[in-house]
């Protein structure tokens, strides 16, 4: 007779056994999984080409599986979605680079105004000195004129 058990238990699909209960032999599939692959980096960090093979990787093992399913147009949609978060990704890359670029030429024209402002200065310092100079020689000039018109 079939042990009847009211407590349900956990099966597994063995391809050359068929179905059995899960309590054998425990199978690591750990071995198998690459380990210099980092799994949990940020998406900020992924390149927008990785985004993009991602979600055709994706796109092409659903369509592979030939399943008449509607409601798997859903992973095109994922993959839809993740092109445009890599069009995005690139647009603020494009962006950044423009940034740093007028920074850049904006420190450029900062210091060539600051040198202007300072040739500015010392010419003013020249004309004001030729100009003290030329009033000394000019008030000499006149106490000498003055005391040989008398």
């Amino acid at each position: 007779m079939a042990k009847s058990s009211t407590k349900p238990t956990m099966m597994r699909f063995e391809p050359t056994a068929g179905w059995s209960e899960a309590a054998g032999q425990v199978i690591s599939i750990n071995d198998h999984v690459k380990h210099d692959i980092k799994l949990s980096e940020p998406m900020d960090e992924l390149t927008t080409d990785a985004l993009v093979d991602i979600g055709e990787s994706m796109q092409d093992v659903f369509e592979s599986l030939k399943i008449s399913d509607p409601r798997l147009q859903a992973w095109s949609q994922v993959h839809a979605a993740i092109r445009l978060i890599s069009g995005k990704l690139q647009e603020k890359k494009t962006l950044q680079e423009r940034i740093t670029s007028l920074e850049s030429e904006i420190e450029g024209v900062r210091s060539l105004a600051s040198e202007l402002v300072s040739n500015a200065y010392r010419s003013e310092q020249e004309i004001h000195e030729t100009s003290k100079l030329r009033m000394q020689i000019a008030e000499s000039l006149s106490e000498k004129l003055t005391a040989a018109l008398k």
